[in-house]
C-alpha cells in the first residue's frame, strides 16, 4: 500500500453571470404605469491556481496475479476569484412618454474553489 501527498497548478475556465432588475410604477394624480428592466452581465476568464491533494493505492491480488491496483484521493482545488460589474438602465414608453430608469451597479466579487474525491482501478503491464 502506497500513502502519499500531491499538489500543483490547476488551471480552468470560470463564469460568473447575474441578472439585476428594476421595477416599479410612476403615479401621475391617478394615472399609474407600471416599468420593469432587466440587465444580464456576466464575465468569464480561465484562471489559474492551485490544488494539493491526499491518497492511498494498494494492491488487489486476484490469484496471485497483481497487476490490479485500486485508489482513493481526495483534492482541494483553488482557481482564485473573478470580479464582474453590471449596470441596470433602460427606457420605457408608456402612457408618460418616455421614461428612463437607472438600477444602480451591481460589483460582483467570487471565489472559485471546489473539493474532488476521486477513485480508480488500474491495470499495470509488466
Amino acid at each position: 500500500m502506497l500513502t502519499y501527498v500531491t499538489g500543483g497548478l490547476a488551471y480552468g475556465k470560470v463564469d460568473l453571470e447575474g441578472t439585476n432588475s428594476v421595477s416599479g410604477t410612476l403615479t401621475f394624480d391617478t394615472f399609474k404605469e407600471p416599468f420593469a428592466i432587466t440587465h444580464a452581465f456576466g464575465h468569464s476568464h480561465v484562471n489559474t491556481g492551485w490544488v494539493v491533494g491526499y491518497g492511498t493505492e494498494g494492491v488487489i491480488d486476484f490469484w496471485g496475479a497483481r497487476n490490479w491496483t485500486w485508489k482513493i484521493e481526495g483534492l482541494y482545488m483553488d482557481l482564485g476569484t473573478l470580479d464582474a460589474t453590471g449596470v441596470t438602465s433602460g427606457v420605457s414608453i408608456g402612457g408618460f412618454g418616455v421614461t428612463t430608469a437607472t438600477g444602480g451597479q451591481v460589483n460582483t466579487h467570487s471565489r472559485f474553489t471546489d473539493g474532488i474525491l476521486r477513485a480508480g482501478l488500474n491495470y499495470q503491464f509488466h
